[in-house]
This record gives C-alpha cells, structure tokens and sequence, in this order.
C-alpha cells in the first residue's frame, strides 16, 4: 500500500451563509484563488474542492456556498454536512444582517452544531453603512465566536485569518462518519495563486451542488457527517 494510502489529508468542511448580494461567492473565490470575480448570485449551491497548505499541514477543503434563494432559509442539510460555518452580511443592508443574527440563532440551538465565525462584507461602502461594526462584534460576542470586517473587492487580509481560524478549529473536531451526497458534473476548474506569500492551494474543482438530491435526506438525530462526491 502506498503511503499517501496510509495517511490521507484530513478533509475539512465549510458551509458559506449568508442572505442574497452579501458577496459570498465573491467572498469565497477571493479566499480560494486570491482574484476578485465581482458579486453575482446564483440559485445553486456551488462546492469548491481545494487542497490547502497551512502553517499546521495540508488540508482537503470543501467549502458549500449556499444559495440564499431558496424558501429553506435555514439550510440544516448543508449545516450538518459542515465542520464550521462562516456567516456572512454586507455592512451596507441591514436585512442581511437580521438573516444573520436568525442564522446564528439557529445555529446556537443544534446540538454538537458545527463552530461558526461572523464577517460583515463591503467594507469598503462605508458611506453606506446600515450596520455598526461594534453591531457585528456584539452579536459576535454573545455566540463567543470570532468577527472581523472585510473587504472582498479590496482583498482585507483579515478574511483569509477567518477561514484558517475555521480550518484550524476544525482540525482539532473529531472525525465524522462518511455520507455521500449527489452533486452534477464539473463546470468549472479554480485557478491558483501564483503568490509566493499567500497560503499555498494546489488544482482544485467547483461543482454546482443537487439540492433535491441533497435535501432528500432526512434530519439527522444526531450530527453526522458525510463526503462529497461527483457524478460525472
């Protein structure tokens, strides 16, 4: 048996909330590929496969941006399928921050519930501004969870910290059980950095995620997760 065979990269799983045109796709691909694609919305949840070099070693990364366009507003399948979430709302809409306080909410009352980290996006629309920063690090502090602000479009530095601060955490979470669910073809490939100072990715896959197929599934009693895989 090889070696790699013996010792896989723990794989790590993160669940992307937010409400509509807070940037989390943005958000994400920033983190992923150190480029800023602009906000768009989609109403398909998009997996992003990645392997991330850390300071604590390598990681398999699989991050779900979940679509807030869906009559679910709470996504429990996606949740129980993470180690973590980060819960993301825009500076500049104060409804987006309402879902995210509901968010947290629902998150608090999961039992053995994935750990969570609060960034408020579009920092760089101040004169916008619908939601304090001292807001987003209130409601941070009654989750005891961390909070920092960012710019996707000026690519803050703090929001790459936010996703290691998950991986790292996740990392000490013990292992879960395997559960497959269906996701669609490829379409499409992330690019890499080529920046020598940025934490490492090597090739990675996004994948529009099967939601019917995903929330067939029934509710878990208790957290349990499960591996994402291709049906090409």
């Amino acid at each position: 048996m090889k070696a790699e065979d013996k010792n896989p990269l723990q794989r790590v799983r993160i669940a992307v909330l937010g409400n509509v045109n807070v940037g989390k796709s943005a958000l994400t691909v920033r983190y992923l590929t150190r480029r800023y694609i602009g906000e768009y919305r989609s109403k398909t949840d998009l997996l992003y496969r990645q392997t991330i070099s850390l300071d604590s070693g390598m990681l398999d990364v699989e991050i779900v941006d979940v679509s807030a366009e869906t009559d679910n507003e709470f996504p429990i399948e996606q949740i129980q399928w993470a180690d973590s979430c980060l819960i993301v709302y825009s500076i500049t809409d104060r409804e987006s921050f309402k879902y995210a306080t509901r968010a947290l909410g629902n998150l608090k009352s999961l039992q053995n519930g994935p750990s969570a980290y609060l960034i408020a996006n579009k920092a760089d629309l101040d004169h916008l501004r619908e939601v304090s920063e001292s807001e987003g690090a209130s409601l941070a502090a009654s989750h005891h969870i961390g909070f920092c602000e960012v710019s996707v479009a000026d690519n803050t530095p703090s929001l790459y910290k936010a996703f290691e601060r998950l991986l790292n955490d996740s990392k000490g979470r013990p292992v879960k059980q395997q559960r497959k669910f269906s996701v669609s073809k490829m379409i499409g490939t992330l690019i890499g950095t080529n920046d020598t100072k940025a934490t490492a990715q090597t090739s990675g896959t996004m994948v529009p995620c099967c939601k019917g197929e995903l929330h067939k599934t029934r509710v878990l009693k208790r957290r349990q997760g499960f591996i994402a895989t291709a049906s090409l």
